[in-house]
């Protein structure tokens, strides 16, 4: 879909600033772990914020709305930072360690997919005065679907870029297998990062989290979760696969699909120029039906997924 492919425009990006917010731990999570029913989790996040003013240049068709990045696999926010760095060049970004990730809190026990998308959830709000586009990358799109599907109200659109776990790969055999196919396409900073990060969240939770990962179903919650939806996937991902992001995208009830040439399966950190364009077109393809509104969840025609020349022919032919 190459109407998705413009360029991103030609603005600095503003320094990250390093933020905490507690939120309440997830229900589900404090009956298991026996906590009181304050008990609160600590989630760090870095946020890039443009000035007050932006100019006309940088934007095409008025201020975008703000954007989180969701990190995927143990590896927190700096998996999300290349592609962050290109997005704040045109509104807010923010990068949230996830709980157990990062320096955010470790919560024991390990919690699962869902009680870690309340926990978005509840962020949320507490971070942004506006609806957010919400960006998943790799495990992080079941998160993303979880808090989207929690949180409707504050989530205008979503993207999930490279979303595991594919629905008949949900073996730790076959996981690892591809999993060390997939290393062969990372970059040598991409690995000390995934050292790095491993080490801070502890081998014990990184394999609690990814077990929880291979149990959870995307292809259900994506129907539940209403706001414009992107699905992305590199056509040199061996993790995913082209059949299940053509499932996901028909499961959810407003989607598009588009497949990025020559791209790997963490495009935020080792592709983050063409993510970063994908993300800003289908944005301005938004802003362009709304009028130009950021940030106000609205259901797209069915005439948005066509490219654009289909979408002018069609209603040429109306008129």
């Amino acid at each position: 879909m190459s109407t998705l492919l413009t360029p991103s425009p030609a603005v600095p990006a503003p320094q990250p600033v390093t933020g905490r917010v507690e939120v309440p731990a997830a229900p589900s999570w404090r009956v298991r772990a026996g906590a009181p029913a304050d008990t609160g989790w600590t989630i760090a996040s870095l946020c890039w914020r443009q000035p007050a003013v932006i100019t006309a240049d940088a934007v095409r068709g008025g201020r975008r709305p703000p954007v989180v990045l969701v990190h995927g696999f143990g590896v927190a926010d700096g998996l999300c930072v290349p592609v962050a760095r290109r997005l704040a060049t045109s509104g807010t970004v923010l990068a949230p360690d996830l709980p157990g990730c990062g320096h955010s809190s470790k919560p024991d026990p390990v919690p699962g997919v869902a009680e870690v998308g309340t926990a978005l959830a509840s962020w949320l709000p507490a971070v942004v005065t506006e609806p957010v586009v919400l960006v998943g990358v790799s495990l992080g799109c079941q998160v993303v679907l979880e808090t989207a599907a929690q949180a409707p109200d504050w989530v205008s659109a979503v993207v999930l870029a490279s979303p595991i776990v594919d629905r008949d790969r949900r073996s730790w055999l076959g996981q690892l297998w591809r999993w060390q196919r997939e290393r062969a396409t990372q970059s040598r900073r991409l690995r000390r990062l995934q050292v790095t990060s491993y080490r801070r969240a502890g081998v014990r939770r990184v394999l609690r989290t990814f077990a929880a990962a291979l149990v959870d179903r995307p292809e259900d919650k994506i129907a539940r979760v209403g706001a414009p939806v992107l699905v992305c996937r590199g056509t040199r991902d061996p993790l995913v696969s082209d059949e299940w992001v053509a499932q996901l995208r028909r499961q959810a009830p407003d989607a598009r699909l588009v497949r990025l040439p020559g791209v790997v399966h963490a495009m935020s950190h080792d592709n983050p120029v063409e993510f970063a364009r994908v993300i800003h077109g289908f944005l301005d393809e938004l802003a362009a039906v709304r009028g130009g509104a950021s940030g106000v969840r609205t259901q797209l025609p069915t005439t948005d997924l066509l490219p654009t020349e289909e979408r002018r022919r069609r209603s040429s032919s109306a008129g």
